[in-house]
């Protein structure tokens, strides 16, 4: 199975994949790889071989397998380490698995980031404050970990402050700064990392994802106490981020005192380049804080206005746009 493994991972290299979907059930074994035109097949006779031994391989509990579950594991291909993740969700009909190359990652710099020289230069000026709370949302696979650790590594060229990071999973490993994993088997959830973490006085903190209101207590905290906080959220919009916060018990008063910016993104196919390319809607300084005063703004510029700009300047698809623009 190694072998098949080994030929995966350099097919998905080729299409630059970073997710890998398995379906497996009576009548139908497929496996996809998600690069940047969409799924392209991977074919192989022993599909579903491959989906059980990857089970193993994540030391999923093969005896419980109608709860959903994931694991990650390493492996050693062409002298270089990978990193994975593999998620299984089992029902009546059928099982299906998504394998994550975790460090499947080309590193970039902040200067990368964004078709726009004006938001590169805001995220570059942000890698010089010292305290406050800046927010990175948008949908699963919308690049929020790469831009993140963009800025990050910009922080720790300038060789001033001490990061730490909390994650699960870590997505883009850095020689740069601490990077703390997650692991809720052995009790070590995001709000006791949070705990661990501020023992080792650190100067930015990275906490890899607000998921619920002890964490969102535990990130305000920190921000509040003098750090510059990083940290990603699920939402459509920057505003809806903002919601999001506050459906997790933060206050408008709260989020005035520490909240610094919020970015909400997409990623997409960019036209010119075979490469991958972000827009992003930032909700910083004045028209943040007037948000947060009157729950409303006017004249931003909303993640459907950037991304319709960037499909009047021919820099995306308008039909890889689609599903985004069709959500408002």
């Amino acid at each position: 199975m190694k072998k098949i493994l080994y030929r995966l991972i350099f097919e998905s290299q080729k299409v630059k994949a970073t997710d890998i979907h398995f379906l497996i059930s009576d009548t139908r074994h497929s496996c996809e790889m998600r690069g940047i035109s969409g799924f392209k097949p991977f074919e192989d006779d022993q599909v579903d071989a491959l989906f059980q031994y990857l089970k193993y391989c994540a030391n999923l509990d093969l005896g419980n397998l109608t709860v959903p579950q994931s694991g990650t594991f390493r492996m050693k291909l062409k002298e270089k380490e990978y990193y994975f993740r593999f998620s299984c969700i089992s029902s009546y009909q059928s099982q299906t698995g998504v394998l994550r190359i975790l460090n499947n990652h080309s590193p970039i710099t902040i200067s990368q980031c964004s078709v726009k020289k004006t938001q590169n230069i805001q995220f570059k000026r942000w890698c010089s404050l010292r305290s406050g709370l800046i927010l990175f949302s948008g949908p699963t696979g919308s690049g929020k970990t790469t831009t993140l650790h963009a800025l990050l590594e910009e922080i720790a060229r300038q060789k001033k402050l001490k990061i730490i990071t909390l994650e699960d999973p870590i997505e883009i490993v850095s020689s740069n700064y601490l990077q703390l994993q997650v692991n809720e088997k052995m009790n070590f959830t995001y709000e006791e990392g949070i705990k661990q973490l501020l023992r080792h006085d650190p100067d930015v903190i990275m906490i890899g994802e607000i998921r619920d209101p002890r964490c969102a207590e535990m990130v305000y905290r920190a921000a509040l106490s003098g750090h510059l906080v990083f940290s990603t959220l699920h939402a459509k919009s920057a505003t809806e981020a903002i919601k999001r916060l506050s459906e997790l018990g933060l206050s408008a008063f709260d989020l005035k005192e520490t909240l610094t910016a919020v970015v909400n993104q997409r990623l997409y196919p960019d036209i010119k380049r075979k490469e991958r390319v972000c827009i992003y809607e930032i909700l910083a300084q004045q028209e943040l804080q007037r948000y947060l005063e009157y729950g409303k703004i006017e004249n931003h510029k909303t993640i459907q206005e950037e991304i319709r700009e960037a499909v009047k300047k021919k820099i995306i698809r308008s039909t890889d746009a689609k599903i985004d623009l069709n959500d408002y």
